[in-house]
């Protein structure tokens, strides 16, 4: 034997047991990955939790063919043609189009739906926008979780001059919402049920390694993910998670009180009466205001910390504005707290497909009584869907 293969015998060796090591460490993460399960909400990616933990286990109901549009994408606020309603809305509005709640209330009521990132577009371009002026909607809602809502109503300040062509038939004779109550079973292949799988190919060895080093910190007293907070609950609240005693929330839910105080409330008030006055000036588009509940709000009663179950002005702003806020927050927390389960998913700060669909027909009973004559207001037509008819 040579001095030269004598010397590569140890260096092979070496290599060989490091390529060994190397295999099985991505082995053991990847096996981890299939026990933690692939990521799907955005508190469990934020935070560094666990599918496994956190992830919803019951099915969700999705409109798979969806026929809501979502123009707009090139921040101009042009959309193009006609819709019967017109959403300025965030996350809550846009984030997957198949689950959204614009199908449960295009599905209901028969009405052309299109949605606009308020992230990119402001309300003064879509009202001054030659679609808008021509062929104006029914309905305009501006929506905007409740976090974040003092911050979108300031950059949509109008200029309190703009006036808006007017148009000679009234918003009482135009809006028609078909009464019908419209069940599952009776929006014939539209909903579809959808399951949290957890294919092989969306496992992710760098998702697991920052998984186990941050949950490592955490042991030790460490918070390594600032955004979401694990809050205790008093009792076990309706998620299909495997923990049900703990609850994932975003971290402006809870640093929102910096912003919204009783001061802020007239503020508040001030700006949304000043959008109102001019969305509304065309004598034909009702002006809706949309607020979504952060999820700390609306599973505040499970709430082990006290000093967390009141943090929410919502029910203020809705005194102030009862002919222009529906009351999401009500609806919502009344259905959570009969047991309706994933109205948010447990893993995400979003609604599952049952807050969905509570939302859009809440939004139709608000509506509903522009057919009799009246503004504002809760339906009070028997046949119409239930918030707690949902699925």
């Amino acid at each position: 034997m040579n001095f030269f293969t004598f010397s590569s015998d140890p260096h092979r060796r070496f290599v060989l047991w490091l390529l060994v090591f190397v295999w099985m460490s991505v082995a053991g993460l990847f096996i981890l990955g299939v026990y933690f399960q692939p990521l799907y909400g955005d508190l469990t990616r934020i935070g560094n939790f666990t599918e496994r933990e956190f992830g919803w286990n019951r099915p969700q109901r999705t409109f798979l063919h969806t026929k809501l549009d979502f123009p707009g994408s090139d921040k101009s606020g042009k959309y193009g043609d006609y819709y019967d309603v017109l959403v300025l809305g965030d996350s809550f509005s846009n984030v997957r189009p198949e689950f959204q709640w614009q199908n449960y209330l295009a599905a209901s009521s028969g009405w052309t739906v299109a949605t606009l990132n308020i992230n990119r577009v402001r309300l003064q371009q879509i009202l001054t926008s030659r679609t808008f002026l021509e062929h104006p909607p029914k309905v305009l809602v501006f929506e905007s979780v409740e976090r974040e809502l003092p911050n979108h109503l300031m950059e949509n300040n109008l200029n309190s001059n703009l006036k808006i062509q007017n148009h000679k038939q009234s918003i009482d004779n135009l809006v028609r919402i078909d009464d019908s109550p419209k069940t599952e079973d009776k929006i014939p292949g539209q909903i579809f049920l959808i399951y949290r799988n957890t294919p092989l190919k969306e496992i992710k060895i760098d998702y697991v390694w920052k998984l186990i080093w941050n949950n490592v910190l955490r042991n030790f007293g460490i918070n390594s993910s600032p955004y979401v907070y694990k809050l205790p609950l008093i009792k076990s609240a309706p998620f299909s998670s495997r923990n049900q005693r703990e609850i994932l929330v975003y971290k402006d839910d809870l640093q929102k009180v910096k912003i919204w105080n009783h001061d802020e409330l007239f503020v508040m008030n001030d700006y949304i009466k000043e959008l109102r006055s001019i969305v509304e000036s065309n004598g034909y588009t009702r002006f809706v205001l949309m607020v979504v509940p952060d999820k700390l709000s609306a599973y505040s009663d499970y709430l082990k910390d006290i000093k967390l179950r009141n943090i929410s002005l919502l029910s203020g702003l809705s005194d102030l504005q009862p002919d222009t806020m529906p009351r999401f927050d009500n609806t919502l927390i009344s259905e959570i707290n009969a047991g309706k389960m994933d109205v948010y998913l447990p893993d995400d700060t979003h609604w599952g497909s049952a807050g969905q669909c509570i939302a859009a027909n809440t939004l139709t009973a608000f509506l509903l009584p522009s057919i009799h004559g009246s503004t504002g207001g809760s339906a009070t037509n028997k046949n119409i869907l239930r918030p707690n008819q949902c699925f």
